[in-house]
């Protein structure tokens, strides 16, 4: 015999069916991403594509898990860190946005052919400004020209590591990355699709590189499996990915004490 009343089944009735609904809430809730990084680039001619074409956000973007970034760019074609610096702190100078913005990271492009004794200063003056508004500081190192390769890759490489050491910040390691991608005795062709038609200024493929390079020091993420720009074979994104990615850990862990 149901001894249950009409009012006693309708409440456990409405208890099962919120009990159902906040289960299924749970398990379609999405997970938060951590907070939007908020990133300044202060660089020359390298770096436009990266900027203009938003790759870090995209990649950033395609992540499930990782964080949002958003980059805003101080860039002057042909322009050192020295000359970012001697710009002064007038509207729109690398010292007045570093001044004048909550950001989270700062992140340096020095030029192509900079020897390590003209970098050192200037970057250590733009780090203790950029430390002394609490943001982090990120030696950008990026790939020399065709013309220069291998040796002022290497030297690009070596005058970052050991800069980065000295004021212990995390670089960016193009340079090395993009041995990694090419290997041993490159092909002209495979050399050539890194960089734009001068070749000494990075095309498309070569700016994936570097944005792949800049998340994973930004984020401590990998890129591997994330979003490819347009029309770029999926193998090609993958191999780009990766040797930023691997890159990124090696010079990681030689910058380590």
């Amino acid at each position: 015999m149901n001894t249950k009343s009409p009012t006693a089944a309708a409440t456990m009735l409405l208890i099962a069916l919120a009990l159902s609904q906040t289960w299924a809430a749970d398990t379609n809730t999405k997970p938060e991403r951590p907070k939007t990084l908020k990133v300044l680039m202060i660089g020359n001619s390298q770096c436009p594509l990266i900027v203009n074409n938003h790759l870090i956000e995209n990649l950033a973007e395609s992540s499930k898990d990782g964080p949002l970034i958003e980059i805003t760019g101080c860039i002057k074609g042909g322009a050192t860190l020295k000359s970012h610096w001697d710009a002064g702190t007038g509207a729109k100078t690398a010292r007045e946005m570093i001044a004048g913005g909550k950001w989270d990271f700062v992140v340096l492009q020095e030029i192509y052919n900079i020897k390590e004794e003209d970098m050192r200063p200037n970057a250590v003056l733009f780090h203790d400004l950029i430390k002394s508004t609490g943001a982090k500081t990120v030696l950008f190192g990026t790939a020399s020209s065709i013309s220069d390769y291998p040796k002022g890759f290497e030297r690009l490489h070596q005058a970052h590591v050991n800069i980065g050491k000295a004021l212990g910040v995390p670089i960016v390691d193009a340079s090395y990355a993009y041995f990694k991608y090419l290997g041993d005795s490159p092909s002209a062709e495979k050399m050539k699709s890194l960089f734009a038609k001068d070749k000494g200024h990075p095309g498309m493929w070569g700016s994936y590189i570097y944005t792949c390079g800049i998340y994973s020091v930004l984020t401590g993420h990998s890129p591997v499996g994330l979003a490819a720009i347009k029309d770029m074979p999926v193998e090609v994104a993958k191999a780009l990915q990766t040797a930023a990615w691997e890159q990124h850990q090696e010079t990681k862990a030689a910058l380590s004490p």
